[in-house]
């Protein structure tokens, strides 16, 4: 497993090249829909490890 997420970059490269050159919107980054998909909560929870902290894969379906 990558010590960095690494998809991150990847949507930011993507976001900055759609309003540079397609004319999107400059509205502001809502971060909690990245912030809340299982793969980046399990990587926060494996550098700082909770006890209590229960994986779940089901993406909020």
């Amino acid at each position: 497993m990558p010590t960095f997420d690494f998809s991150i970059i990847d949507c930011m490269h993507e976001l900055i090249f759609n309003r540079t050159h397609l004319g999107q919107g400059n509205d502001a980054l809502n971060l909690t829909v990245y912030e809340n998909q299982p793969y980046v909560r399990y990587h926060k929870n494996r550098l700082r490890p909770d006890p209590n902290y229960k994986l779940d894969c089901s993406f909020g379906i």
